[in-house]
């Protein structure tokens, strides 16, 4: 039986990177003495969402490695913390920098233009670019007064890693979290196997 699911593409940080936005979640976790809203996900940078037949993922992982393959491979860095402030919830999160935005939003959007209208018509459901403000997510669905609590705990950080990749996950409903299902390499222009090159 092969009901809806929920997927997304995502950016996953090497295990180092990851290892780190663990601690910061435990750290503030401890620090408010609850759960919260992405407390006990893995680090990542939400770059789209939808819904689709699990019967016809294989088809739309196709469609995004046709879209993903020619893409090239670019420097990610991290630089300190922000928040969003929206009005029934704020985020705490890790600011990529300013290029690295610029960089991954370029990749999304040839992704999206290039998407097949008719395709993600009929095998995708409330699909969602993500990817306006890049960011990797600390804590969501926050209070105010815990956003300033996040402030005071983390002040410094910078990282970063060459994303030569991009991930699909999926939503487990038993564990309640995405799980990475399939990875996608980011291969250039040139890349071999009869992929679609992009040019100017």
């Amino acid at each position: 039986m092969s009901g809806i699911c929920s997927y997304s593409l995502a950016i996953m940080p090497p295990p180092s990177i990851a290892e780190d936005v663990r601690g910061f979640k435990l750290d503030y976790r401890n620090a408010i003495s609850k759960s919260y809203g992405s407390a006990n996900a893995d680090g990542h940078i939400s770059l789209d969402g939808f819904d689709a037949a699990e019967a016809d993922y294989p088809l739309i992982l196709a469609e995004y490695t046709r879209l993903v393959s020619p893409l090239t491979p670019f420097e990610l860095n991290f630089s300190g913390f922000a928040d969003f402030d929206r009005a029934n919830f704020s985020a705490f999160y890790i600011k990529p920098t300013e290029a690295s935005c610029d960089a991954i939003r370029e990749r999304t959007q040839a992704i999206m233009k290039g998407f097949d209208k008719k395709f993600k018509k009929q095998y995708m459901q409330k699909w969602a670019d993500e990817s306006k403000n890049p960011h990797m997510s600390i804590g969501r669905r926050l209070t105010r007064e815990w956003i300033a609590l996040a402030y005071s705990i983390f002040t410094e950080y910078e990282a970063g890693f060459l994303c030569e990749s991009f991930a699909i996950r999926k939503y487990n409903e038993k564990r309640r979290q995405y799980e990475v299902i399939d990875t996608i390499p980011l291969l250039g222009p040139n890349a071999s196997g009869g992929q679609i090159s992009l040019f100017p």
